[in-house]
């Protein structure tokens, strides 16, 4: 996702959303009768629990565009339990009317007013904790502009991103902690257990891709060192003395 053209505004828009208070919770994994899937490595004091409908939401989304990218904001609750700072995220909400093409996603004035319009109306109680956006077919990463993105419009205690790519059905989820963008280890997914069958079903054909981030961070780091370097100007070659001046 790419601020619009007119970035100032664009941050007065996002600071409008809820500031999130972090009230102390029981932990969700304490709860009796709560399904707990893993998807990845969960655990720590990142602690990021996924409702199965905001998953099937949020991939369902995904899904529909394999040619550019798409996104969405996440809705739910951060709070503080006797583990660590926990989040849920417990609807995904598709971003309409953006300007996308295969490497970026904008969310323009009329995402954000639509965005704003629907969490007044329907979801008047609801906090935005994060957002999502895909990389059709070239992995699940943080670039440059995207780590900007959370840091700076979505870097608020237990606050997350999360980047899907829709070909190869791999995700990966990011957190703000302290200010700063980390790779989450891995989130559970939650639900009734009527949806136990379904939430393994789901979850199994998906591939949990931190490793691929960590390849693809070094790849652009060393990128942009060898671009400093090449960037850098050369000393001028000295002239070649003619044969009369040797």
């Amino acid at each position: 996702m790419t601020p619009s053209d007119n970035s100032a505004e664009l941050e007065i828009e996002l600071e409008q959303a809820p500031a999130v208070e972090l009230v102390e919770r029981p932990d969700p994994a304490d709860e009796e009768g709560q399904l707990l899937l893993k998807l990845g490595q969960p655990g720590g004091q990142q602690r990021v629990f996924v409702a199965y409908a905001c998953l099937k939401q949020m991939l369902a989304h995904t899904q529909r565009n394999l040619d550019g990218e798409i996104g969405g904001i996440l809705l739910g609750r951060v709070f503080r339990s006797d583990k660590g700072v926990v989040t849920i995220l417990a609807e995904a909400v598709a971003a309409a009317r953006t300007n996308a093409g295969l490497g970026h996603v904008t969310f323009s004035h009329e995402t954000w007013a639509d965005l704003y319009q629907y969490l007044e109306s329907l979801a008047p109680d609801a906090d935005i904790v994060g957002w999502y956006h895909t990389h059709p077919g070239f992995g699940v990463f943080f670039s440059s502009q995207d780590r900007f993105i959370q840091e700076n419009f979505f870097g608020g205690p237990g606050q997350v991103g999360i980047v899907v790519d829709p070909v190869a059905d791999s995700v990966l989820l990011f957190v703000s902690h302290e200010g700063e963008t980390a790779t989450c280890d891995g989130f559970w997914v939650t639900g009734a257990e009527e949806n136990v069958a379904a939430a393994r079903q789901l979850i199994a054909k998906l591939a949990y891709a931190k490793q691929e981030a960590a390849r693809r961070g070094w790849l652009e780091s060393w990128s942009q060192r060898l671009q400093g370097a090449l960037g850098r100007k050369q000393p001028a070659e000295q002239p070649v003395a003619d044969d009369e001046e040797a």
